[in-house]
């Protein structure tokens, strides 16, 4: 078996608009594959299923730790959907340490988020780090560039990224606030940092993904 990797799987894996039942089956297909081949934790996160929730909450006066509570709730329904799909049925674990147990002793374990403040990316590179495996980060637009692709058409995707880099344009777009964060966030960027762990940022097509977690060449962002 290859050595152990976290799967970091974006709420927007799971539909755009809401749930689509097609994206859930494709991402629970290609996570029922790896299983089989490494210890594999997955980290589901909230994604625009919770916008609706925070632009409510947050015209309602609540403050930003209710706020990042209300996502957690969010990634750990979304992570208990996954689970589900992927033959994960005991409870979603709510700290990185235990979900980290639960991986070691089973090779297998998902979860969504745990403490206000920390984004399911910083879970996830956590969990990376603790379980000392490589991370696999799959986002909506497939890696980093060097300039918002959502704003700017010219935008290219960087193959390479050192860790220095990363945690330098992480530390310009993160306004650490719920729902407002750089494709992988500060903390995130320092924690796989601090501890050079092996990381790619990629898109979410089966290939892509399955390639990226078996250490194959994939056409993501390396953070090396």
């Amino acid at each position: 078996m290859n050595a152990a990797v976290v799967l970091k799987v974006g709420g927007s894996s799971l539909g755009e608009e809401g749930i689509n039942p097609k994206s859930v089956a494709t991402i629970c297909s290609v996570i029922n594959e790896l299983k089989e081949k490494l210890m594999l934790g997955v980290v589901v996160g909230a994604g625009r299923f919770a916008g609706g929730y925070i632009t409510a909450a947050r015209k309602l006066g609540i403050n930003e730790f209710q706020l990042d509570s209300l996502a957690i709730d969010v990634s750990r329904l979304n992570a208990k959907l996954i689970a589900r799909g992927t033959g994960f049925n005991g409870l979603i674990p709510t700290s990185v340490e235990s979900a980290a147990r639960i991986m070691e002793s089973k090779g297998f374990v998902v979860m969504g988020g745990t403490s206000p403040g920390h984004t399911t990316n910083a879970v996830a590179a956590l969990l990376a780090e603790n379980i000392e495996g490589r991370l696999v980060n799959v986002t909506r637009v497939g890696g980093v560039y060097d300039k918002d692709p959502d704003r700017f058409k010219d935008a290219k995707k960087l193959d390479k990224i050192s860790y220095e880099e990363l945690v330098e344009m992480a530390a310009r777009y993160d306004k650490r606030k719920a729902r407002t964060h750089f494709v992988f966030d500060l903390l995130a960027a320092k924690i796989i940092a601090r501890s050079e762990i092996p990381a790619c940022i990629i898109g979410s097509t089966p290939n892509e993904v399955k390639n990226a977690c078996l250490g194959k060449s994939h056409p993501g962002t390396v953070v090396e």
